[in-house]
């Protein structure tokens, strides 16, 4: 018998009413597991459950200084470098994107005025309350001034940035950094400690190997393609002679050429150290005048293109390296 016109309208209603049910609550399942995604998401970035949101934000200019500052920050602090792969320190032009950098961090961690002339200007523009933390004022000024004394070609740090070179230099980078952050984030302080103390340990174990790696050599006098390492010439008791002194561009004269020459055969020189990073025409100019040997040395000044191997990240791998080539250049036992 046919239903009656009431009956199938009430029928209808029932079924909207069932298909409305199920989408609610579909939607409501479908909105938790968006929220537990996140969540989990969140978790996961962090390692602790916590958004990165709330981190210290922390800002280094160029490679070797990054170098030296992540193993201390750790995971409690996010640490941008400037500098992209390729620039060069000296003469880069900041972006935008820095000035926005800057203007959100709370440290920049730099070598000095002398290498990144442009530092200083970007954070007063930008940030000129963000907390400066130059190399060059890490190292108490005794320890210069002992450094001067002892050593007659130590450098003068307002003229020769390449403090970073030196693994005793580098000591007290590590413990300003550990200062620096602790300060600017408390509750992290003790971390910052550890990660220091820790790397310290590292740093005084490599400038051990450089003493002892460099103590039996068949000559303690080298040459470089311009002065970079002057600082760890002094730390090790080694003579560095120069082929344009401070400037990698600088063309030397014909007598500046031959007196470089003269030297480098009066002090038996073995090897010719220069730049990865650097064009090397002069360099092997020099070398094949001398019939000597050109070793690579790596400054970390410049950040590489590319995917990098967990070595290339890490200071102490790098100036073992670096030491290697060293002694081959002294021809050390």
């Amino acid at each position: 018998m046919p239903s009656s016109p009431e009956k199938s309208m009430d029928a209808r209603k029932i079924i909207l009413m069932s298909a409305l049910a199920v989408i609610i609550v579909l939607v409501a399942i479908g909105a938790c597991v968006a929220l537990n995604m996140q969540a989990g998401s969140q978790a996961a970035s962090s390692g602790t459950g916590a958004s990165t949101a709330g981190k210290l934000q922390v800002v280094t200019s160029f490679r070797p200084i990054t170098l030296l500052v992540k193993p201390v920050a750790g995971d409690y602090a996010d640490v941008t470098q400037i500098l992209p792969p390729g620039a060069e320190p000296h003469e880069y032009e900041p972006t935008p994107n820095d000035a926005l950098a800057i203007q959100n961090a709370k440290i920049l961690f730099y070598d000095g005025s002398f290498m990144e002339p442009w530092a200083d200007k970007l954070a007063s523009a930008t940030n000129p309350d963000i907390i400066r933390a130059p190399f060059i004022d890490s190292i108490p000024s005794s320890v210069l001034l002992q450094m001067k004394n002892e050593h007659t070609n130590f450098p003068d740090p307002e003229q020769d940035p390449h403090l970073w070179l030196s693994p005793q230099l580098a000591e007290y980078y590590v413990s300003s950094i550990a200062r620096q952050l602790s300060a600017a984030d408390p509750t992290n302080a003790s971390h910052y400690q550890e990660n220091a103390d820790a790397y310290e340990a590292r740093l005084r174990k490599l400038d051990a190997n450089y003493k002892t790696g460099l103590s039996n050599c068949t000559t303690r006098t080298f040459l470089t393609s311009h002065a970079f390492l002057n600082y760890q010439a002094a730390a090790y008791n080694l003579t560095a002679l120069s082929i344009t002194g401070l400037s990698p561009d600088a063309e030397p004269s014909v007598q500046q050429m031959a007196s470089i020459l003269n030297v480098s055969k009066a002090d038996n020189v073995q090897g010719v150290i220069a730049e990865t990073d650097e064009v090397e025409a002069l360099s092997q100019s020099v070398a094949s005048e001398l019939g000597l040997p050109i070793y690579p040395y790596t400054t970390m000044e410049l950040l590489p293109q590319g995917q990098f191997s967990a070595g290339d990240n890490d200071y102490v791998t790098i100036m073992e390296n670096n030491l290697q080539q060293m002694r081959q250049t002294l021809q050390c036992q």
